[in-house]
């Protein structure tokens, strides 16, 4: 199952990923990584840096994406973007945190929802 959770939350970053690209925003990074937690994307849209939560389900049952996101998460995903500012030289750059939930369907189509500036 956690293999399974994998391939399934990889798949949602990549639907992520060219969604957000399709609509102007520039990848920075992809699963920014340090020992102590991970962000799954960093963007840039003008002069703003956004700090990215995807949450990818298989069908609708259980609940929306969006409900997988606590206040939890959303903290550890401001230290991490914290990081990422500091390490890059960028601590005076605006930003923001987005969660972009993913929806696979039965006909492997995604349904993607996009929740701007949820911090």
């Amino acid at each position: 199952m956690k293999k399974f959770n994998r391939q399934i939350g990889g798949s949602g970053e990549e639907v992520a990923a060219r969604y957000l690209a399709a609509r102007g925003y520039k990848v920075l990074a992809r699963n920014y990584s340090t020992k102590w937690g991970e962000l799954d994307l960093v963007v840039k849209m003008n002069d703003r840096i956004v700090f990215v939560e995807v949450k990818s389900k298989q069908g609708n049952r259980y609940g929306s994406p969006w409900e997988m996101v606590n206040r939890n998460k959303l903290e550890r995903v401001r230290r991490m973007g914290w990081l990422f500012l500091v390490k890059n030289g960028l601590i005076n750059s605006p930003c923001r945190i987005d969660v972009v939930g993913v929806v696979f369907g039965e006909d492997a189509r995604a349904a993607v929802s996009h929740w701007e500036n949820v911090t």
